[in-house]
């Protein structure tokens, strides 16, 4: 009656005023109390089942004592157990209820035990396996009384069809004995509905009050980041910057101590300096893990301790079976394994100085700066290096030489890669590209580097008296006159006329010109020039140039 009172005042306060939002208060200060009504009551229906069934316990245990036949007894004791599990269900649900579903942690009192390292590794995990199992510890449980609600209706669903069954059943040709034995069965059917019934109210409330209690305690994500950067988010940075620091700070001072020792040595580093490198740089991975441990520790985060052991115990497992090949890779660092520092190896066809020893190693060419590589002391340690002469050739030609193929390709170098070579004409025009290996099968002649032009030139057969003494000396001095007169003159080494043969028709001569590399470019123009020089002292001196003759002989019938 006095709800109907508040409803109605409640109704009246709205018509009065006229504001939409007054008549809420006497509403959810109704539903308020109407709620906390209902929990009560429920909790009183608990305690009383708890009596009833603790009533029933002291009866069942009087029948057991009386019980004669085995099966009996193990009858009554199935029962006995079945009605102890649900008093102890109850008053877990009664405390639940009271609780919004909180629970203390039981201490952990195990005994201190021999050293273990699956014992102590799983307390490492311990912290991380807990964080986890709060986090997920209230959808867990809500999920449970979701289930144990659908077990519930399920359960009162399949009694009503077995109650309705039994009132379909026709009790009036029963005896005495089949009478009493279906009202014990109807009996039993109808106390496990209202009990099934009492625990579907229980768990809903149970739900109600965890729901209730969650939706007061949830906050916005923006909390939860701020949260996150005040705890442990600010942890998280605080050792990543101890790390970096400590590391940093490290690598500064070895640097500046190479920089300070590199300004007195000269040379390469010797064993001893390449031990002393490596171990401080072993020292100083070892310092930055061991400041970023401390912050951990100071701030007290066992999660974030626990994730960085299993972090580095999974990194230090992954690399177990590569320890032999570090191994090499060390001795090579040290310089004391296959590839030693100043030495050259073969990479892809090409000679490679390896310029220094480190965990990128650079090797270069002296002869072509624009080749530069870095390969890793993993990639390094499957060559071998050996040492180099002075007058050794560090590869056949550079950009800008002139060379001369096997099949007689003539053409400049416009390019050199790695795996590649480009020949051009001397414009940039009709590039061809070669691989390196087939570049260096074809077997370049580099004219860059100095070259011989070479000219055939014949005279008449009238001039056989003076064809060795007088004719090459005439034709040598006016053929280096004309020479020097071109562009490409001041290459100019050596000209000399040879006579090579008596040919059929003509004295044969072999004109030679000697050229330094930067006439390179020209060698058709010279060879041409050559030719036409020749033709120049025979027409000064008056020199007779003979052509091929055909001489046929005809036979006589």
């Amino acid at each position: 009656m006095r709800n109907v009172l508040v409803i109605l005042l409640g109704m009246t306060i709205f018509i009065c005023n006229g504001h939409a939002g007054a008549d809420r208060l006497p509403f959810v200060a109704n539903e308020h109390t109407l709620k906390k009504e209902q929990t009560a009551a429920k909790l009183n229906d608990i305690i009383k089942s708890i009596k009833l069934q603790k009533v029933e316990v002291d009866a069942k245990l009087e029948s057991l004592m009386k019980a004669k036949t085995e099966q009996e007894k193990a009858r009554l004791q199935a029962e006995l157990n079945e009605i102890g599990d649900a008093i102890v269900e109850q008053e877990s649900s009664f405390e639940m209820i009271l609780t919004a579903g909180f629970e203390l942690n039981k201490e952990d009192v195990a005994e201190k035990k021999d050293f273990d390292w699956q014992r102590d590794l799983l307390e490492i995990v311990q912290p991380i396996m807990s964080e986890l199992r709060q986090l997920t510890e209230n959808k867990r449980k809500l999920d449970n009384l979701y289930k144990k609600i659908a077990f519930y209706e399920s359960q009162i669903r399949d009694i009503d069809e077995v109650l309705t069954h039994l009132t379909k059943i026709n009790k009036q040709g029963f005896e005495k004995d089949a009478l009493i034995e279906f009202e014990r069965i109807d009996k039993k059917w109808k106390d496990q509905q209202e009990d099934t019934k009492h625990l579907l109210e229980v768990a809903r409330l149970q739900l109600d009050e965890m729901i209730k209690s969650q939706s007061a305690k949830e906050i916005s994500m923006s909390e939860h980041a701020r949260q996150f950067a005040a705890g442990r988010g600010a942890t998280l940075l605080m050792a990543l910057a101890a790390f970096v620091a400590v590391y940093a700070s490290m690598l500064l001072l070895l640097r500046l101590l190479k920089w300070i020792g590199n300004r007195k040595r000269v040379g390469k580093s010797t064993y001893y300096q390449r031990i002393i490198t490596l171990s401080y740089h072993f020292l100083m991975g070892i310092l930055a893990i061991t400041a970023m441990f401390y912050v951990l520790s100071v701030r007290d985060d066992q999660v974030l301790i626990g994730i960085t052991v299993l972090l580095l115990l999974s990194i230090i497992w992954l690399l177990k079976s590569s320890i032999p090949s570090y191994i090499n890779e060390l001795r090579v660092l040290l310089n004391a394994g296959p590839v030693r520092e100043g030495e050259c190896i073969l990479y892809n066809g090409i000679p490679m100085q390896i310029e220094s020893l480190n965990y990128y190693t650079k090797l270069i060419n002296p002869i072509l700066p624009e080749l530069e590589l870095r390969l890793t002391l993993a990639e390094l340690a499957h060559y071998v290096s050996r040492p180099f002469s002075d007058n050794e050739p560090w590869f056949p030609c550079k950009v800008g030489d002139y060379v001369m193929l096997s099949d007689d390709v003539y053409d400049m170098v416009k390019c050199i890669t790695l795996e590649h070579v480009v020949l051009s004409l001397s414009d940039g025009t009709m590039p061809r590209t070669f691989t390196i290996t087939d570049f260096l099968a074809a077997k370049p002649r580099n004219y860059s580097q100095g070259f011989v032009a070479v000219a055939d030139f014949g005279i008449d057969y009238k001039y056989q008296a003076n064809c060795i003494t007088d004719v090459p000396d005439i034709m040598r001095e006016g053929i280096r006159r004309g020479l020097l007169q071109e562009t490409y003159g001041t290459s100019l080494k050596d000209v000399s006329v040879h006579f090579t043969k008596a040919n059929t028709s003509s004295l044969d001569y072999k004109i030679i010109a000697t050229f330094d590399g930067a006439a390179a470019g020209e060698l058709y123009s010279i060879t041409s020039a050559l030719q036409r020089y020749a033709v120049e002292v025979c027409n000064r001196q008056q020199w007779t140039i003979p052509f091929a003759q055909l001489v046929i002989h005809g036979g006589k019938d």
